[in-house]
């Protein structure tokens, strides 16, 4: 176990957890820097679009109570007297239903094949709800409102960095499906040489097709779009653009070109918030919340991370334990795996902390308690039993009604209803000692054998869920 090397201790934190005053924000942070915190990174444009500050070019975007309170001012206040580093943490695509932007410009949103938006989605048998912007369109959200509130934030604030999060495409949802905006179907066949402007309606096909593949004629670069193009319904040209060849008889092979597309899109952003960073503040840094494999999030979601070199100085993959497979120990073995891999990819970016989740830890102890819930609010006393035989040693070490409770519907299932108040009440305040510490302990010290710089954890609202106040504070190494 090796922890001399984790420099940088970061946590991502929610804005309304700081508080609402100087005195809320200092004693915020100091509690944190007690425990061993050196690194916030703080929420401040929020998934509903708003933003926690007050914004002088964008003033409809202003959340509630902060045109009066300055937050980001009062944690820079706080921090900077305890030499801690402070990261402004922005939702960049991910913009929220009926969020600002989108009521003034419903046309900037991403849509699907069918012309729907991505808060239409069904999503685990009901409506999504958020709306994602699409990243592509030009002029659009990107570099009318995002890119403007990014370098106010800058000139405004001397923080440490900018933290980029959802610098992507959805993926939630099915991932092929986005974006299909009027824009973007004009624009994508612009981008790909689909066809000549100066020609438009002539297909120009390769004079001898001489060689074994039709692909190896490539390079003449016939038109790829159908005669029949413009007259096409949205869903169709999604399709094509999608699942469609390039040439005619060739292979379905378009949907490289969607991808890359998408991939340039985000990459171009990114580039466009560095430049717009440097403009007002030269030596901050931009970081970014990315996920584990820039290859597969590349073709998921427009993310290929390694893209990103020049115009991201920080990586932080979010290596959340829901994003891998299998047991707490096959994660911890997997996530070792990962961070080898992700500092080759991240030896020329400025800095690399591996990010992990708090709450994901706990999924042998949470998620039965949600099985028996369920089972006690069915009256399936059979289900009820066996999710609570799962965790029965745990809830023992701290509950003894809860337990009493249980083993007395084991004798007569018609008491369910008992049963169901005294679990319904152990879940309401829940024992801090019923989540294991060691899991926690045991995350950093993966983490540190790595001899990795720094790491950052999501977030400090679960410090308080899980009750790992004591645990991280036990787990971190002193300076």
């Amino acid at each position: 176990m090796d922890r001399a090397f984790l420099k940088y201790r970061a946590m991502w934190s929610g804005s309304a957890e700081c508080g609402m005053s100087d005195a809320d924000v200092d004693r915020y942070v100091e509690k944190l820097y007690e425990t061993g915190i050196n690194t916030l990174i703080v929420h401040l444009k929020g998934g509903d679009g708003t933003v926690y500050w007050k914004s002088d070019i964008l003033p409809q975007c202003t959340h509630e109570g902060y045109d009066v309170f300055d937050l980001p001012a009062a944690l820079l206040s706080a921090c900077r007297k305890r030499g801690m580093r402070l990261e402004a943490w922005l939702i960049d695509y991910f913009e929220g239903k009926n969020g600002p932007a989108h009521r003034e410009h419903p046309e900037w949103v991403m849509l699907d094949p069918d012309g729907k938006t991505t808060a239409e989605e069904m999503l685990r048998g009901k409506p999504w709800g958020p709306l994602w912007m699409c990243a592509a369109r030009r002029p659009g959200y990107t570099d009318h409102w995002l890119l403007p509130l990014i370098r106010e934030f800058a000139q405004k604030y001397d923080f440490d960095a900018i933290h980029h999060d959802y610098v992507r495409y959805p993926g939630d949802a099915a991932p092929d499906r986005y974006c299909f905006c009027d824009y973007c179907l004009e624009n994508l066949p612009k981008w790909a040489g689909y066809r000549t402007e100066a020609y438009s309606d002539d297909p120009f096909f390769h004079e001898f097709y001489d060689r074994g593949y039709i692909e190896a004629h490539w390079e003449q670069s016939p038109r790829v779009l159908p005669a029949n193009w413009e007259s096409l319904p949205r869903s169709f040209k999604a399709n094509f653009l999608l699942e469609g060849g390039f040439f005619q008889g060739g292979r379905n092979d378009l949907d490289y070109f969607f991808y890359l597309y998408r991939r340039e899109a985000i990459t171009d952003f990114c580039r466009l918030a560095k430049e717009a960073v440097n403009e007002v503040r030269p030596d901050m840094d931009v970081s970014a919340a990315v996920f584990k494999n820039p290859v597969h999030s590349g073709r998921f979601i427009g993310q290929d991370w390694r893209t990103f070199e020049g115009y991201v100085d920080g990586i932080i993959p979010m290596n959340y334990r829901d994003h891998y497979p299998g047991s707490f120990e096959v994660y911890l073995d997997l996530l070792k795996e990962t961070i080898e891999t992700q500092r080759q990819l991240t030896k020329n970016f400025k800095y690399y902390w591996p990010g992990a989740a708090i709450n994901f830890l706990y999924f042998e102890e949470e998620r039965p308690l949600h099985a028996l819930a369920k089972a006690l609010e069915d009256e399936d006393c059979d289900s009820a039993i066996a999710a609570f035989d799962a965790i029965s040693d745990r809830i023992r070490s701290v509950s003894t009604s809860a337990c009493q409770a249980i083993d007395a519907l084991r004798k007569n299932p018609a008491i369910v209803s008992e049963a169901r108040k005294e679990f319904a009440t152990f879940r309401e305040n829940i024992p801090g000692d019923y989540w294991p510490a060691e899991k926690l302990d045991r995350l950093l010290s993966v983490i540190g054998d790595t001899q990795v710089e720094g790491f950052s954890l999501f977030c400090v609202g679960h410090l308080d869920q899980y009750s790992q106040w004591t645990a991280l504070r036990n787990a971190i190494p002193r300076d």
